[in-house]
């Protein structure tokens, strides 16, 4: 796992919370760990192909999602923004995993990424893989947000 795999997230979390929650991140630590499984309750998980291959995974506790997406539907009423959630939270996190895919792959890689699949109250039967993963903690005023990323340079 290189440490450079990171940067890309980062930048591109903060830049889409700023833009479209108007939600400032700090990020507060990172840390090598040996899975992508998230600590907190709600996540969104990306498989990573082409030029890198791996996983990457986003994950926030209850309370700070639902303020996340408030934020993203400030005109909307609760029980929109409750309709909308899964929806609002995988958008999010797939234009971060999109503007640091363009910024990992320049123009001279291919990287290809699956659909968000979001998963509530760490369902037992996601799949998290097992490899070196750089872990990014952030936090804003309405808590915290972790970022796993496992890519490897594809053999």
């Amino acid at each position: 796992m290189e440490v450079e795999y990171i940067n890309p997230f980062i930048i591109g979390a903060i830049e889409i919370f700023e833009k479209i929650a108007q939600i400032e991140l700090k990020k507060t630590s990172v840390q090598v760990t040996k899975s992508t499984k998230p600590a907190n309750e709600i996540c969104i998980v990306f498989g990573v192909a082409g030029y890198l291959t791996g996983q990457v995974v986003y994950s926030f506790k209850n309370h700070t999602a639902q303020r996340v997406v408030s934020c993203m539907m400030p005109d909307s009423k609760p029980e929109k923004q409750a309709e909308y959630f899964e929806s609002a939270l995988s958008s999010l996190a797939n234009m971060i995993t999109g503007r640091a895919t363009i910024l990992l792959a320049g123009k001279e890689h291919i990287i290809q990424i699956t659909p968000p699949q979001i998963n509530i109250e760490n369902d037992k039967n996601a799949a998290y893989v097992e490899f070196p993963t750089i872990n990014a903690n952030f936090s804003s005023r309405f808590g915290t947000l972790e970022i796993n990323v496992a890519l490897r340079k594809t053999q």
